[in-house]
């Protein structure tokens, strides 16, 4: 792979990685329209990137939630946080064991009109849901539930981690720290799960890719946030429907 390859595909993971727009689906139809080739090792080392991303934006929720682990306290917010993490992760990742021999044959542009589609219907739903309720174990699974769909390109893990939490009450500020703190152990799974693949690179594949998908990621989760404090978060809908429609006609 080409530095400038991997330039175009860190650009593109970085950004869409964290809007609810689907990076897995942006990069199968990047792929298909300009017949790149990069392996799934260049995809795994991104989930590095993005995992990085999330440690240095939430990292004072996750050194609070570490220091509240060490004197564990069933009542304080950080030790029922973790719980809920842990169901809705364990939700997902029973949901990902049994969708993982079929993700070859998935990753197409033939499912994108369709899991687009399923990303516009979830954001659309989130303009019309929201509140002020605690979480939940009940409602941090149905969450983990819907993040499952993620696992098919077109589908946002974002647009529909954030989207369930708003449908389950969640103010906009809570719904997107859960959404990103249950990306840790989701992303971490996908790199375990895949590690048999990982392949030597060019370091400066590598670099490019590495440096280019942080700060692009660091950037467009604080556009997101922004956005979602401010009723916006729906409006991907329309642009997740438009490449539903794109990829409909490619």
């Amino acid at each position: 792979m080409r530095p400038i390859d991997s330039f175009l595909l860190a650009v593109v993971q970085g950004i869409a990685e964290w809007l609810p727009v689907s990076s897995s689906g942006h990069l199968v139809l990047l792929r298909h329209i300009s017949g790149m080739e990069s392996g799934i090792s260049f995809d795994i080392f991104l989930h590095f990137s993005a995992l990085f991303v999330i440690l240095v934006f939430f990292r004072k929720d996750i050194l609070l939630i570490f220091s509240g682990l060490r004197h564990p306290d069933r009542k304080a917010g950080e030790y029922k946080l973790v719980v809920c993490i842990l169901a809705a992760t364990a939700i997902t990742g029973i949901s990902g064991l049994l969708l993982r021999p079929f993700m070859e044959s998935l990753a197409t542009i033939d499912v994108l009109p369709f899991t687009f589609l399923i990303t516009s219907a979830l954001l659309f739903a989130s303009k019309m849901a929201g509140g002020n309720r605690e979480m939940t174990i009940g409602k941090a699974c149905f969450i983990g539930l819907l993040q499952s769909l993620a696992l098919l390109p077109g589908v946002s893990r974002s647009g529909a981690t954030i989207s369930a939490a708003k449908m389950a009450g969640i103010d906009n500020r809570e719904a997107f720290r859960f959404s990103f703190l249950l990306a840790v152990p989701a992303i971490a799974g996908a790199i375990i799960l895949e590690r048999e693949n990982l392949e030597m690179m060019p370091a400066s594949v590598l670099i490019t890719g590495f440096l280019t998908s942080f700060l692009l990621g660091l950037a467009s989760l604080c556009l997101l946030k922004k956005l979602l404090i401010r009723e916006k978060f729906y409006l991907f809908g329309f642009y997740t429907l438009l490449i539903s429609i794109l990829s409909f006609l490619l």
